[in-house]
């Protein structure tokens, strides 16, 4: 792998369990590779809404954050992501979100984890 396409492939790793964020991503790597271009610094470059999912998790994945999606934090707290939202994510004490909308939200990963470490037998 290129080391210019790195984030390009980090960030996909992130729209896993959202099909058409996915199915976008992916189609804009395909356009974008065979030029040499980075899909995330293509994406950055446009102008782009504020409650863009796959435009949010570039951004944040070029900043350096780790992060975790809903399917992420789920999946480490041994819940379904319906679960995990209506009851992980909405406890008060959960860390509050990078970034949300509707269904889809993102952590910080080190705050996800310091969370389930603290709260891991109350979660599942």
């Amino acid at each position: 792998m290129a080391a210019e396409f790195a984030l390009d492939f980090k960030a996909l790793e992130h729209l896993r369990g959202y099909p058409d964020d996915l199915k976008r991503y992916s189609n804009l790597i395909k356009q974008v590779h065979p030029r040499g271009m980075s899909a995330v610094e293509f994406l950055l470059k446009r102008p782009s809404a504020a409650d863009d999912f796959v435009a949010q998790v570039c951004r944040l994945v070029r900043e350096g954050e780790e992060i975790m999606s809903v399917i992420e934090a789920a999946e480490a707290a041994g819940l379904e992501p319906k679960a995990f939202l209506a009851g992980v994510a909405s406890d008060p004490e959960f860390p509050q979100p990078l970034f949300r909308k509707d269904h889809k939200a993102v952590w910080r990963r080190a705050d996800v984890e310091a969370y389930l470490a603290r709260h891991g037998d109350r979660n599942g």
